[in-house]
């Protein structure tokens, strides 16, 4: 008897979906905070910019939503963030020094180590099936393979030797690989479901997908983009919400509001969001913000501090 692997069964039909799906648009990593926060710390995370992560390498700390949400992480832990969803960190516990003190991670000095990074796609968008996995993929120490262990190991140890030669390149290279285990675990765990991340491969539904993610500030029609994929107005809605979960509308809405979150958080203004994401009426971008992301504009802008 040939005993056959889910792996065997699925180089049958001819594809790895992961690779399949994200060689053409993954672009690389990028780190925001390196270092150890000591004392009465705050870091806040308003505006999404990328999918995102935090490696905790010392300490304890809380993570809360801006719904009233509360994760606690400690030492191990690794945090994904598939749509970088809103949240502030702050120390687990009172602290006995209330000075907010930042120090280079190897330092003696008690307080929460934290290794936090973006991953960079093709026009800044993630891919389609991000938006499948919850707002956080939590993975502790125990739940991670050798490999995939090894791998963040190494991580943390080239991260604060940034004279070595070839750091960069080193740690980036390190960082892709961390991304590839974390949705290698989401499919393990069915976080992603393995047919739902094959139908993405679906011609029509990846073409008009890449259409979208081309040229997002385009106002595009559903006749416009079914004309462009070969099929008819109504098949081709039914077949994109069926793909993809969601309507043309709303998820032509949601790449926009992506780019006027990554205006706001660079700085623009109001009218700045409204212009980098396509809309040429202050008050129609203010009412497709407040639909899709539940908030004002205005109100992120001023809470922005990162």
């Amino acid at each position: 008897m040939v005993l056959m692997t889910r792996h065997d069964a699925h180089k049958g039909i001819g594809q790895d979906p992961l690779t399949s799906l994200l060689k053409p648009i993954f672009m690389g990593s990028d780190f925001y905070h390196v270092a150890k926060q000591c004392g009465d710390w705050l870091l806040s995370h308003e505006h999404a910019i990328a999918p995102s992560f935090h490696l905790v390498t010392e300490g304890q700390c809380r993570l809360t939503w801006h719904d009233g949400g509360v994760e606690h992480l400690q030492a191990g832990d690794l945090a994904f963030f598939p749509g970088d969803a809103p949240h502030q960190l702050t120390p687990e516990g009172a602290s006995t020094d209330t000075r907010p003190q930042v120090v280079p991670l190897d330092s003696p000095q008690p307080g929460v180590g934290l290794i936090c990074g973006h991953f960079r796609f093709v026009h800044d968008i993630p891919p389609a099936w991000f938006g499948a996995l919850p707002r956080i993929v939590r993975i502790s120490r125990p739940a991670r393979g050798e490999a995939f262990q090894q791998t963040i190991e190494a991580f943390a140890k080239e991260l604060p030797a940034e004279d070595a030669p070839g750091h960069r390149p080193v740690t980036t290279s390190l960082a892709n690989a961390l991304l590839i285990f974390m949705l290698r675990h989401c499919l393990e765990t069915r976080l992603l479901d393995y047919r739902h991340l094959m139908s993405f491969l679906d011609t029509p539904v990846s073409r008009a997908l890449a259409l979208l993610h081309e040229n997002p500030r385009r106002d595009w029609t559903l006749h416009e983009l079914a004309r462009a994929v070969g099929l008819s107005r109504s098949s081709f809605s039914e077949r994109f919400h069926r793909v993809v979960g969601v309507t043309v509308a709303r998820y032509h809405g949601w790449l926009r509001m992506m780019l006027a979150d990554q205006a706001l958080a660079n700085g623009e203004s109001i009218v700045g969001a409204m212009l980098a994401s396509g809309y040429r009426s202050e008050s129609t971008f203010r009412k497709a913000y407040k639909r899709i992301r539940g908030v004002s504009p205005s109100r992120l802008k001023v809470r922005s501090t990162e």
